[in-house]
C-alpha cells in the first residue's frame, strides 16, 4: 500500500539511502537493472516485439493515471494531467514525428492540421496552410463541422485574453489573418527562428470556436479533431475515450478506444496488471524485485525505457523569507545528494540544467555536474556567509498528485537539507490544491515537485525564468537575464544560439538557481504482449496511441 509521508520537522535518521543491504533493495523503486535502453530485461524477459506484422484494428487499451485532471481546460490548466487526460481528443497545427525510426524526444516536425507550412525570409511571417475537410468531432454543439482557419483565430484570442501559462507562446504574434478558410498566417512582433516549434506544443491544441465562446464549458467536455472521442468522463475515477469514425488520418486510429482508471496506489496499478484489468502502466513507483516478478509471471509483458525530459525541482520563492537570498539557493543546490537519489529512487537519470540534457541548448553535462556538485560543507559555508550559521525552520510542499516516488524524494530533500541546519516540515497537499493554487501563486517558501516538460529550450527560459514569464512561479526578477533571454531569441546562426542558451543556463544556475532542476528521470512503461507500435514521446499529448495496435483474438 501507498503511505503518506510524515509531516516531521525532521527526517527519520533510518532514511532508505542511509542503511545498507536489504534496506536500500527496499528503498529501489528503480527498474535500472530490470531494463537497457532498448526495453530488453537483464534476464531476457520484457523484450518490446517488433515487426508485429500488419496492424490489426480493434481493442479498447486499459491503462491508469495516478491523478485525475483538475479540469479538461487546456488553456487555463497548466497541469500535466489535463494535458495527458485529452491529449488524444485534440490536433495541433504541426506535432513531432513519432515512429519506430525517430529517436525518443526528437524535435523534427509533421503536419497534424496544417498540410504544409513556410516562414518568410526575415522569419517574421509564418503561413500555415490547413488540410481541407477535417471534421471535429459529432458532439453538440459543434456536431462534426469543418475545421477552418476561424477555429485557429479563435485559439489564439482566447488564449491571448487568460493569464495563463500559455500567453507566453502567443505573445510575440502581433497579427494573426485568415485571408481563406484554409490558410493561417502568423506576423510576429521579432524574428523567431523556431515558432513551428512553439505551434507544435500540446498547449497549442486547436479548440473549436463554439468552445472558446462559451457555447459549451471546456472545463467538463473536450471537442476536437483528434483520434479519440472523449465519451465520458468520471471525476477522480475514470475516463473513456473511443475511436473518432471520421479521422483525418486514413486508417487510424487503430484501437477502438482507451479506457483510463485513476488508481494512485501504485500497487493497486501493479495488482490490476497482472490480473490483466490493465494492458499498460507508466511511471512506474515499485521495487526492482517486483518488476522482475511481473516480467516472469506475466507471458509477453514488455518493458520500454526511455532517456525522459521531465525534470525534477526545488522551487524556491525569490521574494520572501531566507530563500530569497541567493547564497541560501545556491546552499540547496550542494547539499542535495541528487545522484544518490537518482540510483535509490528512480529507473535512472541525468543531471540537468534549466534546459534538459536531450535538448539543443543544454549545458555539456560536466559543467551541469559541476554546478550541481554534491557538496554538504560547502553548502554549510555559504548558508553561514547568508547568514544563517546555525540554519533556519521551513515547510517543504509537495504533492501526492505525482504518485510515491515523488514523496519519498521530498523526504531525501528533507533529510538532506536536514543535515546543514535547514530543518524541513513536509506539508503533503492534494493535487489540485497544488497545481492551482499554491504553485502558481507563489504560496510557499520552498517546495518539492515536477515542470511538465518543455520541447524547446526557449520555452523553460522564457516561460519561468523571466520576470514577465508566464510560469515565473518562484518569481524571478532578475532585468539582466531578461535581456539576455529576449537576445537569444532572435539569432538565426545555430551555433552563435547555442553558445547564447548556454551562457544563459551559467548565468541561473549561478546567480538565480530557482526553480532549482535536480535530474531528468528516464521514464519506463510495462505494457502487454498483445500491444504494437509503442513509440512514445515525451511531449505528454499521448499522440503516439493512434498508432499503437492490439492483437485480436
Amino acid at each position: 500500500m501507498s503511505h503518506p509521508i510524515p509531516r516531521l520537522k525532521r527526517s527519520p535518521r533510518r532514511s532508505p539511502k542511509r542503511t545498507a543491504g536489504a534496506a536500500v533493495a527496499a528503498a529501489c523503486l528503480a527498474l535500472t537493472a530490470a531494463c537497457s535502453g532498448t526495453g530488453e530485461a537483464a534476464s531476457g524477459k520484457g523484450k518490446i516485439v517488433e515487426d508485429a506484422g500488419p496492424p490489426q484494428d480493434g481493442g479498447v487499451l486499459h491503462t491508469a493515471a495516478t491523478a485525475d485532471a483538475p479540469s479538461l481546460d487546456i488553456q487555463k490548466e497548466a497541469s500535466y494531467m489535463t494535458h495527458v487526460a485529452v491529449g488524444t481528443v485534440y490536433s495541433r497545427l504541426v506535432a513531432p514525428k513519432t515512429g519506430k525510426d525517430i529517436p525518443y524526444g526528437s524535435s523534427e516536425l509533421e503536419g497534424d492540421l496544417a498540410e504544409d507550412w513556410s516562414k518568410s525570409e526575415d522569419l517574421k511571417t509564418w503561413t500555415f496552410n490547413l488540410r481541407k475537410g477535417v471534421k471535429f468531432h459529432d458532439k453538440p454543439p459543434v456536431s462534426g463541422r469543418e475545421l477552418t482557419s476561424a477555429d485557429v483565430e479563435c485559439t489564439v484570442d482566447r488564449i491571448k485574453s487568460l493569464p495563463g501559462h500559455q500567453l507566453g507562446l502567443v505573445a510575440d504574434v502581433k497579427k494573426l489573418e485568415t485571408p481563406d478558410p484554409y490558410t493561417v498566417v502568423f506576423t510576429l512582433a521579432s524574428a523567431n527562428t523556431a515558432f513551428d516549434q512553439t505551434m507544435a506544443n500540446p498547449f497549442m491544441a486547436i479548440l473549436p470556436c463554439e468552445g472558446t465562446k462559451g457555447e459549451f464549458n471546456l472545463a467538463e467536455e473536450a471537442i476536437g479533431t483528434g483520434p479519440f472521442v472523449l465519451k465520458s468522463w468520471k471525476r477522480d475515477q475514470e475516463r473513456v475515450m473511443e475511436k473518432n469514425p471520421n479521422y483525418f488520418i486514413e486508417g487510424l486510429p487503430h484501437l477502438d478506444g482507451i479506457q483510463t482508471t485513476v488508481l494512485p496506489d501504485a500497487q493497486a496499478q501493479i495488482a490490476a496488471l497482472r490480473s490483466g484489468k490493465l494492458d499498460m502502466i507508466s511511471s512506474l513507483s515499485t521495487e526492482k524485485r517486483q518488476v522482475d516478478q511481473l516480467l516472469s509471471q506475466i507471458d509477453g509483458l514488455q518493458l520500454r525505457t526511455e532517456k525522459g525530459i521531465t525534470q525534477t525541482r526545488v522551487f524556491m520563492n525569490a521574494e520572501k523569507g531566507p530563500f530569497s537570498k541567493l547564497g541560501v539557493r545556491r546552499a540547496v543546490a550542494h547539499a542535495i545528494d541528487k545522484e544518490g537519489m537518482i540510483k535509490a529512487l528512480r529507473s535512472g537519470g541525468t543531471l540537468t540544467g534549466p534546459i534538459s540534457p536531450t535538448l539543443f541548448g543544454a549545458l555539456p553535462q560536466d559543467e551541469v555536474e559541476e554546478l550541481l556538485e554534491y557538496d554538504p560543507e560547502k553548502a554549510k559555508k555559504l548558508l553561514a556567509d547568508a547568514g544563517y550559521p546555525n540554519g533556519f525552520e521551513a515547510e517543504l510542499v509537495a504533492t501526492d498528485g505525482y504518485g510515491e516516488t515523488i514523496l519519498r524524494e521530498a523526504q531525501w530533500v528533507q533529510e538532506d537539507l536536514g543535515k546543514i541546519g535547514i530543518e524541513l516540515t513536509i506539508d503533503q497537499q492534494d493535487y489540485a490544491t497544488y497545481v492551482s493554487s499554491t504553485w502558481p501563486e507563489a504560496n510557499y517558501d520552498i517546495m518539492y515537485g515536477l515542470q511538465t516538460p518543455m520541447l524547446t529550450a526557449d520555452e523553460y527560459l522564457t516561460s519561468e525564468y523571466t520576470s514577465a514569464g508566464t510560469r515565473n512561479w518562484s518569481l524571478v526578477n532578475d532585468p539582466e537575464l531578461d535581456k539576455m533571454v529576449a537576445a537569444q531569441r532572435v539569432i538565426t546562426d545555430e551555433a552563435q544560439r547555442e553558445k547564447a542558451l548556454q551562457d544563459i543556463e551559467r548565468y541561473i544556475m549561478e546567480n538565480v538557481s530557482t526553480p532549482l532542476p535536480l535530474y531528468a528521470y528516464d521514464t519506463q512503461t510495462l505494457y502487454s504482449g498483445k500491444l504494437h507500435d509503442y513509440y512514445p514521446h515525451p511531449d505528454y499529448s499521448s499522440r503516439e496511441l493512434q498508432s499503437m495496435w492490439m492483437e485480436q483474438e
